[in-house]
């Protein structure tokens, strides 16, 4: 047991001989697919038509929204491998609302990406006194996805005000995998800023629906810019 804690504290100096420490925040801009969501709030949507005024519509289809990131990295030479954790929303909604009253239903996703990462870099390149190289990367992770739906009627003439919450969460995680190109600029010693566009795909996360079909599917186009410090 002594030699194998010994040997593994070695490889990790080994590791860590002549390597740069990165902690690094991005937020960015992604697209998600959700077409059983999609269909889900479709079907909702035509069957409440026929008892509902006519003004009713589907204001939100799962949008695009900001993303938020943080990565925990080394790097050495043109090698860069870590932690990544990053947190996405969107939701959709109908609504219909007039003088005399409102009705809102909305279905709010929030999803939690866990995973690694690794990059490899390009030759280093003067830009003025700062440095800039590219880099490719991939991140495996697991996607965990929450869903809250809030339903909200008022009418405003009788001081009628209502609200209907439930919650459905997953029941099986969904595997991700998301290549991505960018670029860094170390701007000094300790400071630098990046840049990075990829995919996000994913098998999508079964939800614990009544007839367990549906999925929470955030596959999707990435775009993230951020800070990033290195010590």
């Amino acid at each position: 047991m002594k030699k194998n804690i010994i040997t593994t504290l070695l490889l990790l100096f080994a590791l860590g001989a002549n390597a740069q420490y990165n902690i690094s925040y991005s937020v960015g801009y992604g697209t998600y697919k959700m077409n059983d969501m999609k269909d889900l709030l479709d079907y909702a949507f035509q069957s409440m038509r026929p008892s509902m005024p006519k003004g009713l519509a589907i204001v939100d289809n799962f949008p695009p929204y900001i993303t938020h990131t943080i990565n925990a990295s080394i790097k050495r030479n043109r090698n860069e491998f870590g932690l990544s954790g990053s947190f996405l929303t969107t939701g959709g909604k109908i609504a219909y609302s007039d003088y005399s009253g409102k009705y809102i239903e909305k279905l709010t996703f929030t999803g939690y990406r866990i995973g690694t990462l690794y990059r490899v870099y390009t030759d280093e390149s003067k830009l003025g006194k700062c440095t800039l190289s590219f880099f490719g990367e991939v991140s495996p992770a697991i996607m965990f996805t929450h869903l809250g739906y809030k339903a909200t009627l008022d009418i405003y003439e009788q001081n009628i005000h209502q609200e209907g919450n439930d919650n459905i969460s997953t029941n099986a995680a969904g595997f991700s995998i998301q290549p991505m190109f960018g670029g860094r600029l170390d701007v000094t010693r300790n400071i630098s800023f990046s840049a990075s566009l990829g995919y996000d795909f994913e098998l999508g996360s079964k939800l614990s629906t009544t007839d367990n079909r549906y999925r929470a599917d955030w596959s999707g186009f990435r775009l993230n810019g951020g800070v990033i410090y290195s010590f």
